[in-house]
């Protein structure tokens, strides 16, 4: 038998008993093979011939070790220790998405968790200044109307005929806005419809948009026939219950806020309205509403030629009595009841309601207008006092905490914080204002409202000036600083006769002039030529910030009737010879030279380049 076949057999594992071991088989290459069959042969060459050959062929048997691998499905595999290696592309589907355990934070800060130390709910609640801001809020329940004795009167009194044999009419109440038409309308009405059994309906006209709209929903508040889907059948139904041939019990009132919103459907459905409740046989009261006082002279003339007149009740704009009256009553409606002062006015002090109702009252008399002005006092009041506690809270912070705490506790976020102190600025701020009483709470002052009065009716001059453009800017600086030359000028130079005394209205040309020089020092701003120039002086006496002035005198041009001879006798001139004055002060027209081309236009109102030899 040849070497290499004796050397190849093995021996059974399991004759000899021993386990199976599973270990990863090592790599053999055919060149090793090769090489060890070689070798073999080189050795038989070399063949001892003092060793029998029984012992040489006991010492060239192959025995395998015991531990060499064998597979063996009935035993686990063992791990085997692998080097890590590092793949050249990340799989983005081999881990499931999670939520991070660390805090995510964007520039927005929308990815918040809600913590302990990061509440959901708002740590400051409302004020004590809340119920009163309540009160002149638009949509708040008016309760008890104050004022307007006469007006109620006689619509109490128009309203009395739905008992009497003759249940029909036609009222047409008018007034600016916000003078309470229709809050004593809608009060006044539903009082009566309550006492009685009349089918009452209120429908503010805004909310119409054709004329079968109209006919439609006076059918669903009055709980008539609701069957009529067209317009011809609903106004059929509707004529046939207003105009009964029988005497009927049944009486409908009808309000229309807004009628003049009917106009724009048509004035067929708004004349067959005034005519349905004017006709003897009718049992129909209807009352309207609108801001314009002849309406039904101007577009129902039809009316007239019928001898159908509706009776009239304007309202006239409040008064300052009035309005104080509404605002004091309001307020004065927060006091308790066991107060020991019951006349006590709180939140705003009496004076700053006096001045309120007497600027309300010289502009326009709208009621809503006052309420407004109130309501933005309040919030100023009310930031001002929270400011005040706040500054409060952080000395008192200060003055508890030392600076430096060598063995300060440290909060945790699992151990609960201690009781007894407010451990913020806003806390300690909400506490103080829960503090406060109506009657111990800081009121609005005549301070407070001036800001705001002045900021609802300030007659607009900063923006007008913030509406201009650079040219028209450069146009008032060159003449706000042209009469400030010339001030200056006059006021050095020695006492002149009056003939001869130099006016300070510059005319049209002469301020082009010095606007060109202006504009050319620095040779940035082109400047515009005469037409365009005279165009922008035009826009600015349209604006109310140049008007024209008399040559002579230098004061406003007042129009005469001129001579015979044709002599000018006062009017101003026209084009480049009409004298121009400023209508406002240096100052205003220095704060309106911030923004676009600043720079540009204080080199221009500073001046330097004009000569005072004007």
């Amino acid at each position: 038998m040849p070497r290499s076949s004796l050397g190849k057999r093995t021996r059974s594992v399991s004759e000899k008993g021993v386990e199976a071991v599973i270990d990863t088989p090592r790599k053999r290459t055919r060149r090793s093979t090769a090489k060890h069959e070689v070798e073999d042969a080189e050795n038989d060459e070399n063949y001892d011939p003092d060793i029998s050959p029984d012992e040489a062929e006991d010492e060239d048997i192959y025995f395998p070790s015991t531990k060499r691998p064998v597979r063996s499905k009935a035993s686990p595999s063992k791990p085997v220790p692998v080097t890590p290696q590092t793949p050249r592309f990340r799989n983005a589907l081999s881990r499931s998405p999670a939520t991070p355990r660390h805090v995510v934070m964007s520039a927005g800060k929308l990815f918040k968790r809600s913590t302990p130390q990061t509440p959901v709910t708002p740590s400051s609640g409302p004020t004590i200044y809340h119920s009163a801001r309540q009160l002149f809020a638009r949509g708040a329940d008016a309760g008890q109307l104050v004022g307007r004795d006469d007006e109620r009167a006689q619509l109490q009194a128009f309203i009395h005929r739905l008992d009497s044999s003759t249940p029909h009419g036609c009222l047409y109440v008018s007034g600016p806005p916000g003078t309470g038409k229709s809050a004593m309308v809608q009060e006044t009405t539903k009082k009566a419809a309550s006492n009685t059994e009349t089918k009452y309906s209120y429908i503010n006209c805004m909310s119409i948009k054709s004329s079968k709209d109209l006919y439609i929903t006076l059918l669903d508040s009055l709980n008539l026939d609701k069957s009529a889907t067209t317009e011809p059948e609903a106004m059929k139904v509707l004529q046939s219950m207003f105009i009964q041939r029988k005497k009927s019990a049944q009486t409908y009132l009808v309000v229309l806020d807004e009628i003049d919103h009917i106009l724009t459907m048509g004035l067929e459905s708004l004349y067959r309205m005034f005519e349905w409740s004017l006709q003897k046989s009718s049992r129909l009261t209807l009352i309207g509403i609108a801001n314009a006082l002849d309406l039904t002279d101007r577009f129902l003339p039809r009316l007239k030629a019928k001898n159908l007149r509706p009776e009239l009740l304007p309202f006239l704009p409040y008064t300052a009595p009035q309005i104080k009256n509404i605002i004091l009553t309001r307020l004065r409606g927060l006091v308790p009841a066991d107060s020991k002062q019951p006349d006590y006015v709180p939140f705003i002090h009496p004076a700053a309601v006096e001045l309120c109702s007497r600027k309300v009252s010289s502009q326009t008399g709208d009621l809503r207008r006052a309420f407004e002005i109130c309501r933005r006092a309040l919030d100023v009041i009310e930031a001002e006092t929270k400011h005040k506690f706040e500054v409060e809270a952080r000395e008192t912070m200060l003055q508890m905490t030392p600076s430096r705490k060598v063995l300060g506790e440290t909060f945790n976020e699992s151990s609960p914080r201690r009781e007894g102190r407010p451990q913020s600025v806003s806390q300690m701020v909400a506490s103080s204002f829960k503090g406060l009483t109506v009657e111990t709470a800081p009121r609005v002052s005549i301070s407070h409202l001036n800001k705001v009065t002045s900021a609802a009716f300030s007659n607009g001059t900063n923006q007008r000036l913030k509406t201009l453009n650079l040219q028209q800017k450069a146009a008032l600086c060159a003449l706000v600083a042209y009469e400030k030359k010339n001030r200056a000028s006059q006021s050095s130079t020695s006492i002149q006769t009056p003939s001869k005394t130099q006016t300070l209205a510059p005319t049209v040309k002469t301020l082009f002039d010095a606007y060109c020089r202006l504009c050319k020092t620095d040779a940035v701003l082109h400047p515009l030529s005469s037409s365009e120039f005279r165009e922008v002086v035009g826009s600015l006496e349209t604006l109310g910030l140049v008007t024209a002035v008399d040559g002579k005198t230098g004061g406003l041009v007042v129009n005469q009737t001129p001579s015979k001879r044709g002599r000018w006798n006062g009017f101003a001139k026209t084009g480049e010879e009409k004298r121009v004055a400023s209508c406002v002060g240096e100052e205003e027209v220095e704060q309106a030279t911030d923004g676009i081309g600043a720079g540009i236009l204080k080199s221009i109102l500073n001046g330097d380049a004009l000569e005072c030899d004007y």
